[in-house]
């Protein structure tokens, strides 16, 4: 009586799969469409990526299991499913699977729910037993013929105590990123930390020493602006180099005041050096 009962009900059954089948096919026809994405936006967003995945792997602490989270504003999805796939590849953080209900959304191309605010992504990652909970934000993501804009903030925050772990901002317009290559940090970034601060120590003292001749020449001039002027460039060079030093990681504070006294002890030893050599043309 089952195996009769299953062969009188087949026809209905392969009636409902065809009309759902049908209703799929229409729906991807005439649902909701991602965006397209263009050769130099993609091109960027591979960039940004690339960065960003390098400035997590040296600022996540000792998390492993994270939540990420779709960026709110990546309307084409493209810059989120780079990053979690580029994680993932290089094992940098442990990123949980999307939900089924997640899975069935993408799969649908359904939009991406509101702005997720900061408490809501650490419930979410509360929810799923993670550490973590990895969430950002696209402010401006638009090309022209000959460049794109790309920036964006993202935030790396603990599920347990609710602190941020990690803050970071990427665009593609930073000047600040321009001098500083991202080969230049990366590089250094490879070194061990007790050499890089020994060779930002013999930068600071040798530098002066070595320009001794240029520094003299200038405070013979008896100004204060040219002095001002050759003071701030000398500590505005130490603090690059200091900035390198403490790997570009200001968002906890133990590097913030290693990187203030770098900075303030490079300011000290410059003034000492120039004083010296006011006295060497008196």
């Amino acid at each position: 009586m089952l195996f009769k009962s299953l062969f009188h009900s087949l026809p209905k059954f392969g009636t409902v799969m065809f009309v759902g089948y049908i209703a799929w096919i229409a729906w991807g026809k005439l649902g909701p469409q991602r965006p397209e994405i263009g050769p130099l936006r993609m091109e960027a967003a591979d960039r940004a990526v690339s960065i960003i995945v390098e400035d997590l792997r040296h600022n996540r602490g000792d998390v492993r299991s994270v939540v990420m989270l779709h960026f709110e504003g990546d309307s084409t999805g493209y810059l989120s499913d780079r990053l979690r796939s580029t994680l993932e590849q290089r094992g940098t953080l442990d990123l949980l699977d999307h939900t089924t209900v997640e899975k069935v959304r993408l799969l649908a191309n359904l939009p991406e729910s509101a702005r997720i605010s900061r408490d809501t992504a650490i419930n979410i990652a509360q929810s799923r037993k993670a550490n973590a909970v990895l969430f950002g934000r696209i402010n401006n993501f638009e090309s022209t013929p000959n460049e794109v804009n790309l920036d964006l903030d993202y935030y790396l925050t603990s599920a347990t105590s609710g602190q941020t772990i990690y803050s970071g901002q990427y665009s593609n317009n930073n000047k600040a990123r321009e001098l500083l290559s991202n080969e230049t940090i990366t590089a250094v970034r490879s070194v061990p930390w007790v050499k890089r601060c020994l060779g930002w120590m013999l930068v600071v003292l040798l530098l002066p020493i070595f320009t001794i001749g240029f520094i003299r020449m200038m405070v013979a001039r008896r100004s204060n602006t040219v002095n001002a002027f050759v003071l701030t460039i000398y500590t505005m060079f130490d603090t690059i180099m200091a900035y390198l030093l403490v790997g570009a990681s200001l968002s906890t504070l133990l590097p913030v005041i290693c990187f203030l006294l770098a900075v303030l002890a490079a300011f000290s030893y410059n003034v000492w050096v120039m004083a010296f050599a006011l006295k060497l043309e008196e």
